[in-house]
């Protein structure tokens, strides 16, 4: 059954902003922002599906009073482009660890994307028969897939459950995402061979000091210059065309005695710090094994690389802004 909305914030913030009644019989309960730029004549949309993390109360405080602000960074970037933001559950720190009811398992279902953005945009043309005079048949341009936090788990569910949207999926941004050292494979990993397959689609991460070993690691990977294990390859192999790993950083701040952002350097200089020199080119030492070229890599970049505090969402928000900008 398509999903029932209700109209929000009128006057109080451009665009159309819904969120899904209490009764609806949607299978999450949904937040979805239409900017200014959106013409209502436009009945194909280019989606974001944007998956939060954990401290969310609920699907209208994802849009209000998220740190992530993200019906600001649609907004601002004065694109055509439709947000569309399921509630995945309210976790909190507690003690030493963390409470709550947070679950991304059924995203990972048959077919759960496909069913559920068909929910939605059935729900979507309800809203908007009153405005044409019957139901629009709204239809999927581009797909991208958004996520920041806790979400990361969610998004790697997601990418195999979009059935008959698949093929709409051009993108995947990942912000301060991949936790999952201990998955089974881990997300490095995961990414790399589930990237490896894909020819249309393209996947970016920006990180920070909590997600930096995975997130690393896949852009070793992805370069053919690591193993799954963490070991240098013997010879480089080919890198993954449609993968982007890079450090986070969107506010200006005191290094190596100038004010930088860390994706203002060159990959190259990243480099510099982050790759270490593992074999001597006249002594011919081997490269170390057992995971060393990986740690090695991961130590340099912390070293290297300050974060501020607040890097966390700083990451959701400018990272977000940056890419919707460039669709």
């Amino acid at each position: 059954m398509p999903c029932d909305f209700e109209q929000k914030d009128i006057g109080s913030f451009p665009g159309v902003t819904l969120f899904t009644k209490k009764t609806s019989p949607c299978m999450k309960p949904t937040a979805v922002y239409l900017p200014p730029k959106h013409t209502a004549s436009n009945n194909k949309l280019d989606v974001v599906l944007w998956l939060h993390g954990f401290y969310v109360r609920n699907h209208e405080f994802l849009f209000r009073n998220d740190p992530a602000r993200l019906r600001e960074q649609v907004r601002d970037v004065n694109k055509d482009v439709v947000l569309i933001a399921p509630f995945l559950g309210y976790e909190y720190a507690e003690g030493d660890g963390f409470a709550g009811n947070y679950s991304v398992k059924d995203l990972a279902t048959p077919k759960w994307g496909e069913r559920y953005l068909e929910e939605v945009l059935g729900g979507l043309s309800n809203f908007l028969a009153p405005v044409s005079g019957s139901p629009p048949q709204l239809q999927i341009g581009k797909l991208i897939i958004a996520c920041h936090s806790g979400g990361g788990n969610g998004m790697r569910n997601l990418v195999g459950s979009l059935g008959k949207y698949q093929p709409n999926l051009k993108a995947c941004w990942g912000f301060d995402c991949l936790y999952g050292a201990r998955a089974q494979p881990d997300d490095a990993t995961f990414w790399y061979n589930w990237l490896s397959g894909q020819s249309g689609c393209a996947l970016e991460i920006i990180y920070g000091p909590s997600t930096l070993p995975q997130s690393v690691k896949l852009d070793l990977m992805g370069r053919g210059l690591a193993t799954t294990d963490g070991n240098r390859t013997p010879s480089q192999r080919p890198g993954l065309k449609n993968l982007t790993v890079s450090l986070g950083h969107y506010d200006a701040f005191p290094a190596f005695g100038q004010m930088v952002r860390v994706n203002d350097f060159d990959p190259a200089f990243v480099d510099r710090f982050m790759i270490p020199q593992v074999a001597d080119a006249t002594k011919q030492k081997p490269a170390p094994q057992h995971g060393e070229f990986l740690r090695l890599a991961i130590a340099n970049v912390r070293e290297a690389f300050p974060f501020p505090k607040d890097i966390h969402y700083m990451i959701a928000r400018g990272g977000f802004y940056s890419r919707l900008s460039k669709l």
